[in-house]
């Protein structure tokens, strides 16, 4: 049998009418020959059993496993040339696939193509209406969200697939761009494609941590990069050690400006909070010395209350 040109790895953990939706999307408006990956990251049997009969391939996790280690086991999965890696809260349009494959294949420096999406956390994709341009991003400045990631599958497996030491969600995305940008290849927006996004629908209605998971993760990811280590990060046979080194130094000025912009934004959320409990203290001694004060008023007309008290009865004054 030929395998498929294309190989989509959707990643669901929860969520059964998102991932539903993803799913009808893609099969009315899949315009190539492809293979549809559905990994299911440990849900209710519900959304689990929804995976296994919907797709073509499914893997079933009895726990959740994070994103990055449920889109390597879509990859290994993969029997297509290109895989598309998706999110599930996405609803894909009409011709998405074949214009998504044109561009890789037109662009010869492409690693990543994506298409624009309708909402991200990362604005660089972000758009209204579909375009008509395809452009690349500057590398290592403009971080466009993991929403959808279109990649060649030998090029995916050579460096090593995503990166797992993000736990549960969030960097891996940005881990894999700068492994891509430091290995020569370009990461393309294809603005004629605009994929509809809720944006963190999975993240926000299971993670109650998601915060500290977001600002932990963002502080792997810079001070790996803000060291890059050659030993570290993988290196295409395609790509000279001397590209390499030169472009693992452009990699190293980001993250540590990541880096400090990131502890900044700690610092910050910090000593808000530090703020915000100082100044509840101070309210509520405010209010026990108001009290107090009320208090002792009240006292001191004690005398004045028992006089209009006998007035008011005829009582002599």
């Amino acid at each position: 049998m030929t395998p498929p040109d294309l190989s989509i790895v959707v990643l669901a953990w929860d969520q059964l009418d998102l991932t539903s939706a993803c799913v009808a999307s893609l099969r009315a408006h899949t315009d190539v020959p492809y293979e549809l990956i559905v990994v299911d990251n440990g849900s209710a049997p519900e959304a689990a059993a929804f995976a296994s009969e919907a797709a073509d391939t499914a893997v079933l996790n009895p726990e959740n496993r994070g994103f990055a280690a449920g889109m390597n086991q879509g990859l290994e999965a993969a029997t297509g040339r290109l895989v598309a890696f998706v999110n599930n809260d996405t609803v894909f349009p009409d011709s998405w696939a074949s214009r998504l494959v044109a561009t890789m294949d037109g662009y010869p420096e492409a690693g990543l193509v994506l298409p624009a999406v309708t909402a991200a956390g990362n604005p660089a994709a972000v758009r209204r209406e579909p375009g008509v341009g395809v452009l690349a991003f500057p590398p290592f400045r403009a971080i466009p969200s993991g929403v959808v990631y279109l990649a060649k599958r030998e090029v995916m497996e050579e460096l090593g697939g995503w990166n797992e030491r993000y736990p549960v969600a969030s960097g891996e995305d940005l881990d894999l761009l700068f492994t891509f940008w430091s290995n020569g290849l370009a990461v393309v927006l294809d603005e004629r494609v605009l994929v509809q996004h809720v944006s963190a629908a999975t993240i926000a209605a299971k993670l109650t941590n998601r915060s500290a998971v977001y600002r932990a993760n963002r502080l792997v990811f810079a001070h790996r990069w803000s060291v890059a280590d050659p030993e570290d990060i993988p290196r295409r046979s395609a790509c000279s050690p001397e590209r390499f080194a030169a472009n693992l130094e452009q990699a190293r000025i980001a993250g540590t400006w990541m880096l400090k912009w990131f502890e900044a934004m700690d610092e910050a959320a910090v000593a808000r909070k530090q703020a915000g409990t100082a100044g509840q203290a101070r309210t509520r001694a405010s209010r026990r010395s108001k009290g107090r004060t009320m208090r002792q008023r009240l006292a001191s007309l004690g005398p004045v209350r028992r006089l209009v008290a006998r007035r008011s009865r005829g009582g002599p004054a």
